[in-house]
């Protein structure tokens, strides 16, 4: 590889390699390393990228405060716009700038180019490449761009996680983990390197000494490994080298799935940093997702019934996921779900997803992307357009698409192509050619080729006649779902639920028509200025008028022109020498009158199937207006006794939302939207997918302890914000045991003094639960009080282990004649003690520290309340 320049040396705008002539001038500092948080950027030594750099740089920090993907896309350095991609196929990894999808670098891994599956692990500072097939591990250093060091081969299979500074190997089928050291071997004579071990292996067994198989595990940015077993029902975290108690999560048995949320959580959930990341795991079989501090779960959220109808293997979740919103995917049933982890609410829309294998969803910006392994490309759905757009090539071909985002760009790639790509929170694609020159022109990641955007209604999606098409459609045998739009919908045959018919005493929609509208998958709209996270609601945009586009589903004004492609002779003079008003005379001299052409009315197609958001007592429907003839209104089937529904219609200019209130939280139901035409003709859309009108309560807050007088138990008290289900009920779990609690407080009886108790306290409705956890104090209050009586006769007041007297365990003494301050921390019974100089008797013990001795005496020679009564003394307290 030639020598590369510094990261902020100037390369000539002209270079296609480095100018063997001195230059005229030296060059003058980069402003790029002036730049906060992207000093760091390496320029390409091919060509000038700074400024390109810098203002790409700044569009994606920009959009990642705008749509919410996240702070951590605001943090540049060179993992930020850059990413390693393997081709296992060769053995082999490239560096790909994210800003223009140019390969920086490619580098061969050792062990010879046999086909394998490359992993790919990296914090931002290490990178590790694992070979799955042989186990060797590499490490690149990605200032360099070299293999730092190679370990030999090691066993097939394994994983390989980096996070915070710390790395694993990981052996799923023999259930073990090892840490080892990722950082370079100084030692000269082990050209290898080593990667050390650093601690014992972490085994996980069962009771019989049987291996736990492991389920995908991921690292997150404090540096704990978190292990989900399924056989166990457990979520193990693993700081370092130390194996942390495990978390019950599901009924063993039940499959786990595990999502790194990169957003800073609300508050200070479960104690987890701001900005930390968070870990969601999901309970496939159960069908909910929950979140989890070190110790416990924080929050459960209740997923829709329809995300578990489906086979197992088939649910599908990504295994990182920037900003709030976690997507969920039933790739056999078509079944889409989007959860805010912050505010519970859920988002669920049906998908169309064929017979198809898919991979797990991934939400960047304002869009949701699945990618498809059997045409070899990116389902593309746009939230701010309500609508599918036209599916991202990538390889064209069948295959395992593996996608991930990071810092605010979507990565996709296919081990076995030359073909990649990356998306950025605007939707703007740059093609990767993984086998170009690394930095040459002319390589697909040159045409940057955006997604084109359209209004809802306008018609099918396509490129601007100056944009050439990025790609050849598929073959006829690889036709993407729904041609580019959206995945074709299910008649009406193949509902279970088909809508009612009419009733004489209310207008209701008529069961849908044979012939319907593609339907479009809702998810999440934008707000009214920007793209807008998936967990957000548009506000209504009012109709534009002259001068701006038709609105959606309006009749244009035009529709009465001369056909397309029609034109007419002008200046023809008859023979009479009049000429019409229209350029042309009839041979009379007369005009004849004008013609229009015929026109054929506009379809009428129905509306889109509806989007369905839960929010507390209510449930939103978005939905897609009708394209071609243009509805008198919409309106909202199912609504069941017990539901009211706002507005009653929808013009068809108007926003395209219904809100349904009045549903029961543990209920799930769905709706259709009909589209009436004049002629009381109308059109039904597809059934939204069924939810709660509810979300999970969030964790109880101003949570107070107030242990009772004398300890042995305390009384617990909190609240929640405004607007919480009132059907709200509480757990509160005190160590080992838990009670239901109707109300906002709890007394906690019969608790063992001298000790600490963890308590949760947990809020519960049917869409999940929110917990915050606190600490009952137990430890009594230390107070001072004075010895005696105690003679001079040089025989001290024995210390001793416990509340007997015992020689053999006695610590020490207070010297004879001492009657100054001790320091009493409770009072127990114990062995009966008599002080013959009066013939008291008592069996109470004081637990006391006197000078550097801590132990039991006998309460008869400290001067308590209650000394010469053989009775415990409040305000002190019993020590257990």
């Amino acid at each position: 590889m030639s020598q590369r320049p510094a990261p902020d040396s100037p390369t000539p705008s002209s270079a296609r390699e480095p100018d063997p002539e001195p230059q005229s001038a030296p060059p003058r500092e980069s402003r790029l390393s002036r730049i906060p948080g992207l000093s760091r950027l390496r320029l390409d030594r091919n060509r000038p990228t700074a400024i390109v750099a810098i203002g790409a740089a700044v569009s994606v920090i920009a959009a990642s405060v705008v749509v919410g993907i996240g702070a951590a896309g605001a943090d540049s350095d060179l993992s930020d716009v850059g990413a390693w991609l393997p081709s296992g196929s060769k053995n082999l990894v490239v560096h790909v700038n994210g800003l223009t999808g140019r390969v920086d670098a490619r580098i061969t891994l050792p062990g010879g180019q046999d086909p394998t599956t490359l992993q790919v692990s990296t914090d931002g500072k290490t990178v590790l490449v694992l070979n799955k097939k042989t186990g060797q591990l590499n490490q690149i250093d990605p200032r360099q761009l070299t293999v730092a060091q190679t370990s030999p081969d090691g066993t097939p299979n394994q994983d390989i996680a980096t996070g915070g500074g710390n790395a694993w190997r990981i052996s799923p089928g023999k259930g073990e983990v090892q840490r080892i050291d990722p950082r370079p071997t100084t030692d000269a004579a082990n050209a290898l390197g080593s990667f050390a071990t650093i601690g014992p292996p972490i085994v996980f067994e069962d009771a019989q000494g049987g291996r736990i198989p492991l389920g995908k595990s991921q690292a997150d940015a404090d540096g704990t490994l978190w292990v989900p077993l399924s056989a166990t029902g457990e979520v193990v975290p693993i700081q370092g080298s130390d194996r942390g108690a495990p978390i019950k999560v599901a009924e063993p048995g039940h499959p786990l799935l595990l999502t790194l949320v990169k957003a800073a959580p609300p508050g200070n959930e479960g104690g987890r940093k701001s900005g930390a990341d968070r870990v969601v795991v999901t309970d496939v079989t159960a069908g909910k997702a929950m979140t989890l501090t070190q110790t416990s779960v924080a929050s459960t959220f209740k997923l829709p019934t329809e995300l578990t109808k489906g086979a197992p293997d088939r649910f599908l979740v990504p295994g990182v996921s920037e900003g709030a919103v976690v997507p969920f995917l039933a790739s056999d049933t078509g079944s889409l779900a989007l959860l805010d982890v912050n505010s519970g609410s859920i988002q669920a829309a049906p998908i169309q997803t064929q017979k198809h294998t898919y991979g797990s969803p991934s939400v960047l910006g304002a869009k949701v992307y699945v990618p498809d392994f059997d045409t070899g490309a990116l389902l593309v759905y746009n939230t701010v357009q309500a609508r599918f757009e036209e599916p991202i090539k990538v390889t064209g071909a069948k295959g395992t698409l593996e996608t991930y985002v990071s810092n605010g760009l979507l990565w996709v790639n296919d081990q076995n192509s030359a073909e990649a790509a990356v998306v950025d929170v605007q939707g703007r694609i740059h093609r990767i050619g993984k086998d170009g020159e690394p930095g040459a022109d002319g390589v697909p990641g040159d045409q940057a080729t955006p997604t084109v955007t359209k209004p809802p209604g306008a018609g099918a999606t396509s490129a601007p006649p100056s944009t050439p098409p990025s790609s050849q459609p598929p073959a006829e045998d690889q036709q993407l779902p729904g041609g580019g739009e959206a995945p074709p919908q299910d008649v009406p045959g193949d509902d279970p639920f088909p809508p009612p018919p009419p009733h004489d005493t209310k207008p209701k929609p008529d069961p849908r028509p044979p012939t319907e509208e593609t339907p479009q998958l809702p998810v999440p709209l934008p707000s009214k200025t920007t793209p807008a996270d998936p967990g957000e609601t548009p506000e209504p945009q009012p109709t534009k008028t002259a001068g701006t586009p038709t609105a959606p589903g309006t009749a244009s004004a035009s529709a009465t022109s001369s056909a397309p492609g029609t034109t007419e002779p002008t200046g023809t003079t008859s023979p009479t020498g009049t000429t019409s008003p229209t350029g042309t005379t009839s041979p009379t001299g007369t005009t004849p009158p004008p013609t229009t052409p015929p026109t054929t009315p506009p379809e009428m197609k129905a509306p889109g199937t509806p989007k369905a958001t839960s929010s507390q007592g209510k449930i939103t429907l978005t939905f897609s207006p009708s394209e071609g003839a243009k509805p008198t209104r919409y309106t909202l089937g199912n609504v069941t006794a017990g539901l009211s529904v706002t507005p009653d219609a929808v013009a068809p200019g108007g926003t395209m939302k219904f809100t349904v209130s009045g549903g029961e939280c543990g209920k799930e139901y769905k709706f259709f939207v009909t589209a009436e035409f004049a002629g009381q003709k109308k059109m039904n859309s597809g059934w939204s997918q069924p939810i709660q009108p509810c979300v999970k309560p969030p964790k109880p807050e101003n949570v107070s302890v107030t242990v009772a007088s004398g300890g042995h138990g305390a009384t617990l008290k909190w609240t929640l914000p405004k607007g919480t289900d009132p059907k709200t009920t509480y757990q509160v779990k005190i160590g080992a045991n838990t009670y239901a609690v109707s109300g906002t407080s709890y007394v906690a009886k019969g608790l063992k003094n001298s000790q600490k108790y963890a308590v949760t306290i947990t809020a519960k409705n049917a869409a999940g639960s929110g917990s915050a956890t606190t600490t009952i104090d137990l430890t009594p209050p230390k107070r001072t009080y004075n010895v005696g009586p105690n003679r001079n006769n040089s025989i001290g007041i024995g210390i001793h282990a416990g509340p007997r007297i015992d020689a053999a365990t006695r610590r020490g003494e207070i010297g004879s004649n001492y009657t100054g301050s001790i320091t009493v921390h409770c009072q127990t019974m114990g062995q009966s003690v008599t002080r013959t100089a009066t013939n008291v008797h008592s069996a109470v013990w004081d637990r006391v520290d006197y000078k550097s001795v801590s132990g039991y005496v006998s309460d008869l020679y400290v001067r308590t309340p209650n000394s010469d009564r053989g009775k415990f003394s409040p305000p002190l307290w019993e020590c257990e």
